[in-house]
């Protein structure tokens, strides 16, 4: 079996996965000129694609569990390249509302298959830098997924970027057949949900996930308004500076594989819940110069992407331990708990923004991983 064929897969389809997540915040405006309606109603196209995450992983996942892992990513693929296929055909909005929730049912069923293989087929000691490469895609795309529906958005309509995204899918569908080995699966149900939600240890990690990951959003989501209003550029320079966040990102991801495969799950996660809270709490200072902007938005970049490893095998190595019969379930509830702390730091970055102001936000984020922090602070490597 060649590991690095299998995690390229994975990386491409992460990759379009990403691109159809991130892509909407480039093109909202294209969305809500072409079906004639308001910001509000166009924003649930984001709304919905991200539920269907949280409910993908978790509940659609139980009926596929049953079969081998390469069928299993054969039809999460072919349905997310036939629900994009959808929103390039479809002249009504509610077929393309309902398209973007079946494709973010995918995304979420998706990244428990991924995470999973890329696990099964890595050489051994290399599985955190595995896991890092397998979601270097989604990080790639955060850099690029705005950029390009943006450009392609106004060039060639909104329409163009999903059409795009499933030429891509289905050139990933087609490597699946080519290269993904079958990988047994666990078959799950829906009674081993409940009690993957009843266990302290996997509940604590479920919030590790939930505080490591959702805290740098508390800021990125309003980081424009902070870069704007605060360090004063231009909000012509915001995507250009934003690069740079991304592209560190995609170092941070890199370096928490590897980090976690020398220094343990839980080591790395001290390390990186660390760096997170000083460097999300100096951004506050930091953001008052144009350089210091910049580097405090690099470091973040950098350290909110070094978790993504070391939380996957911390998840994945508490469900070994105490979810044996139901591993996959435990670690499907791990995977919707990205999301859910996407949502909570964003939620709660505006309730900051709104009744303390946009400088308080790298204070909440910092403040968001505490929890984490105290967590792992105590526990034994597994």
């Amino acid at each position: 079996m060649d590991s690095y064929k299998v995690l390229i897969v994975l990386a491409l389809s992460s990759f379009c996965m990403g691109v159809t997540e991130f892509v909407m915040a480039g093109v909202l405006l294209d969305v809500q000129d072409y079906f004639q309606i308001d910001t509000t109603l166009a924003g649930y196209l984001t709304t919905l694609y991200a539920l269907g995450v949280v409910i993908g992983a978790p509940l659609v996942s139980i009926p596929l569990s049953r079969y081998n892992r390469r069928f299993q990513l054969i039809v999460n693929l072919l349905v997310f390249a036939l629900a994009n296929l959808v929103i390039f055909l479809s002249e009504n909005f509610y077929l393309t509302a309902l398209a973007r929730f079946i494709a973010g049912t995918q995304h979420g069923i998706f990244f428990l298959i991924a995470t999973l293989t890329a696990v099964q087929v890595a050489k051994k000691g290399k599985e955190n830098l595995a896991l890092s490469l397998m979601a270097s895609g989604l990080t790639i795309a955060l850099v690029s997924g705005v950029p390009l529906g943006t450009f392609m958005g106004n060039h060639w309509g909104f329409k163009s970027v999903f059409l795009l995204i499933f030429i891509c899918t289905f050139g990933a569908l087609v490597a699946c057949v080519c290269f993904m080995p079958r990988l047994e699966s666990k078959q799950t149900k829906l009674k081993d949900l409940k009690s993957a939600l009843k266990i302290p240890a996997l509940l604590q990690s479920y919030c590790v996930t939930l505080c490591v990951c959702g805290a740098g959003i508390a800021i990125y989501t309003y980081v424009a308004k902070l870069l704007v209003e605060i360090t004063q550029i231009s909000p012509q320079n915001i995507a250009l500076v934003l690069l740079c966040y991304g592209f560190f990102g995609i170092l941070g991801n890199l370096l928490g594989g590897k980090l976690a495969d020398r220094k343990g799950a839980i080591g790395a996660l001290r390390i990186v819940s660390i760096s997170q809270i000083v460097i999300y709490f100096g951004f506050t200072f930091l953001v008052y110069n144009f350089y210091g902007a910049i580097l405090g938005l690099c470091l973040m970049g950098l350290v909110g992407f070094a978790g993504i490893a070391p939380l996957k095998m911390f998840a994945m190595l508490n469900a070994k331990k105490y979810a044996k019969v139901f591993e996959d379930s435990a670690i499907s509830v791990n995977e919707a708990s990205f999301n859910v702390g996407i949502a909570m730091a964003s939620f709660l970055g505006g309730i900051v923004l709104k009744y303390f102001g946009v400088i308080f936000t790298p204070i909440c984020a910092a403040c968001i991983v505490i929890p984490a922090l105290i967590i792992v602070w105590g526990k034994k490597e597994i």
